[in-house]
């Protein structure tokens, strides 16, 4: 079913897709002649590769950070150049789009944090497991063995007979005096924002200096699960799978379950904006950061 260019209902039936013989040779075959098809359609220096994780410029008025995980990508050194460039350069505005940033690794979101959030904050109020290792299931795991002496000595059974991660409960971390930015900061969200992301926008939301503009986060703001996400080999099929292992009660948490972390400014999708390629989230932040100059000037 779908509308026409008129606005009715109309009904279309497809025609059954016959797919290649299923044979060992024709499959073969096929994947190799798709696989030589991408290799040259897509083939990435390693320069556009890093570019596509994580990527910076200036603008008028405004710095972008494009920020579409955080795992990869050298994130370290690009956080620390980036923020010693702003430093140098005195701008005041700071965009960062997270909008296809679906996580990665939690220390990478608490060093962004440390940048840019002015109190000292924890990652979570809990984060614990049920299990102290992945056995009896620890050879269908990559790593599994290893993962099992990890979770030996960071986890701690507590009185509600669950595995806690202290680490990430307990640890206090300070804000970065060295190229801490103290502008203004404009994070764009959507439904595609999950895990670490979340986690970062539950971290700096409610600052003074900080505005989120777009749509409800697709990660939990009571909390999410992660940490360790091990990839399991299903015995029989060979299908890999990634199933997280730790549950995170986000730092000072919201009281509700079932909600995504909520922008400040709410600036949903418009089909007509879709249609003609316009960024209507960013659109807003450059008309208000313009019409902040004014203000000020």
């Amino acid at each position: 079913g779908y509308l026409d260019s008129t606005g009715k209902n109309q009904v279309i039936t497809l025609p059954y897709f016959n797919p290649l013989p299923d044979s060992l040779a024709a499959r073969k075959d096929t994947v190799h002649r798709v696989k030589k098809s991408l290799e040259k359609s897509f083939h990435l220096t390693h320069k556009q590769k890093l570019e596509a994780i994580r990527s910076f410029q200036m603008d008028t008025g405004f710095a972008l950070m494009t920020l579409n995980a955080f795992s990869k990508g050298h994130l370290r050194h690009f956080f620390q150049k980036t923020f010693r460039t702003l430093r140098k350069s005195g701008q005041k505005n700071l965009v960062i789009d997270i909008r296809a940033n679906g996580g990665g690794d939690i220390n990478k979101y608490v060093l962004l944090t440390k940048f840019l959030r002015k109190t000292p904050f924890r990652v979570a109020d809990s984060a614990y497991s049920v299990s102290r290792n992945f056995a009896p299931y620890t050879r269908y795991l990559t790593s599994g063995f290893f993962a099992n002496i990890g979770l030996r000595f960071l986890t701690h059974r507590e009185s509600d007979g669950k595995y806690h991660f202290r680490y990430w409960e307990r640890h206090t971390f300070r804000p970065k005096r060295k190229n801490h930015f103290n502008g203004h900061l404009y994070l764009l969200t959507n439904g595609l924002t999950f895990s670490a992301a979340t986690l970062f926008c539950n971290a700096v939301k409610g600052q003074d200096n900080v505005t989120l503009v777009g749509e409800e986060t697709g990660g939990g703001w009571y909390g999410n699960s992660g940490i360790i996400i091990p990839e399991i080999k299903l015995p029989h099929t060979g299908l890999r799978v990634r199933l997280p292992f730790f549950r995170i009660v986000q730092y000072h948490h919201i009281g509700v379950k079932g909600t995504g972390v909520m922008p400040d400014v709410y600036i949903g999708p418009r089909y007509e904006d879709l249609i003609r390629g316009v960024d209507t989230k960013m659109e807003w932040v450059k008309r208000h950061i313009r019409k902040s100059s004014l203000v000020q000037n």
